[in-house]
């Protein structure tokens, strides 16, 4: 009996000193790495032979609106990346917005206000809202949405 009590004292304490080891090594792990910018990601793509249809027709509303958004620091950065099919169902557009976290996405009265004027005044520039309209139509036949998605910039510390 006093053998058996010696083997589950041994046990218990080999079971207890590798569940203490385990937690002190794991509290001691530091994250190398730490969030950064957020990206918001359109994935297009275009109908045969429309790429550039569809690249210039972003001049006209699309890449005014993110200037004066960057100018107003509503944005960090915009890009648009263009490259080719990997597969006959890839996109080969993706539209990408830099924002400086999460935050910047969450709603918030005074930020959209900045947004609506940005909208109001490049649709004036183009002649109103049945010329926004109609650019937005005609976007229709020159590519289709891929998808949209968050991604976090990762940051090595």
């Amino acid at each position: 009996m006093l053998h058996h009590i010696r083997f589950s004292l041994k046990a218990i304490t080999l079971v207890a000193g590798t569940f203490l080891f385990t937690v002190d090594t794991h509290a001691q792990v530091e994250p190398k790495t730490k969030d950064g910018s957020v990206f918001a990601i359109t994935m297009v793509r275009t109908g045969a032979n429309t790429e550039q249809d569809y690249l210039n027709s972003l001049t006209e509303f699309y890449i005014p609106s993110m200037e004066a958004a960057k100018a107003q620091g509503l944005i960090l950065s915009y890009r648009l990346l263009q490259g080719n099919f990997s597969t006959e169902d890839d996109f080969n557009v993706m539209l990408m917005v830099e924002h400086a976290n999460l935050a910047a996405l969450d709603p918030d009265p005074a930020r959209e206000a900045k947004w609506k004027a940005i909208r109001d005044e490049i649709t004036a520039k183009l002649g109103g809202e049945e010329k926004l309209k109609t650019l937005r139509n005609g976007m229709n036949d020159l590519r289709i949405f891929h998808g949209e998605k968050l991604m976090r910039t990762v940051l090595v510390k």
